[in-house]
């Protein structure tokens, strides 16, 4: 399976994102953990129903996991359950919230994006994302796994991110998309 990269430089400023089918170079070893427990829960090579793969199963790492239902399509999606550790990244719960409402902009089409790529894949996506901002980098590593519905269609993920340096917080997520759309604005008006 191909690597994507992509990537966006300005001056002092820049993101990167690379996403695989397979563990990147520094993905950390919870990610793959649970997608080799996902793997075991799968019949061969088929992906596994939601019921046999839950959070619940999961205790050890469920504060950075979040279940999304995707029954209704992408545009739909919904926070069907999601980790403390998640809620702490983001701020208000994400429990019962569609994606729209906790995203927008170019935040929501990245998000949206990326469940379309592993409904695409048809199995796991793991993506690291890097930010820099003047001298520090920043990010997370995110891992999403495809679950069948009763159906035999996929019809949720499970989610995983771990943030990497300083950000921790949703406060420092938002500090950081308020310096980027900054950046963004002053690009647009020397154009």
């Amino acid at each position: 399976m191909g690597m994507l990269i992509f990537s966006r430089l300005a001056a002092p400023f820049g993101m990167w994102e690379t996403h695989a089918g397979e563990p990147l170079q520094d993905t950390p070893d919870m990610m793959v953990e649970l997608r080799d427990q996902w793997r075991e829960c799968a019949a061969g090579p088929t992906i596994p129903r939601a019921l046999d793969f839950t959070p619940v199963a999961l205790r050890s790492i469920a504060n950075n996991l979040a279940l999304v239902d995707l029954r209704l399509g992408v545009e739909q999606a919904r926070y069907l359950w999601a980790g403390q550790g998640l809620v702490k990244l983001f701020g208000p719960p994400l429990t019962g919230k569609l994606l729209s409402q906790c995203y927008s902009g170019k935040t929501l089409a990245e998000v949206r994006d990326a469940y379309r790529r592993m409904l695409e894949l048809g199995g796991p996506v793991f993506s690291d994302r890097c930010f820099r901002v003047f001298t520090e980098k920043l990010g997370y590593h995110r891992l999403m796994l495809p679950l069948l519905d009763d159906t035999g269609e996929v019809g949720f993920a499970m989610l995983m991110i771990l943030p990497k340096g300083n950000l921790r917080t949703a406060s420092d997520w938002r500090c950081l998309e308020m310096e980027l759309d900054l950046v963004e604005a002053l690009r647009s008006t020397e154009r």
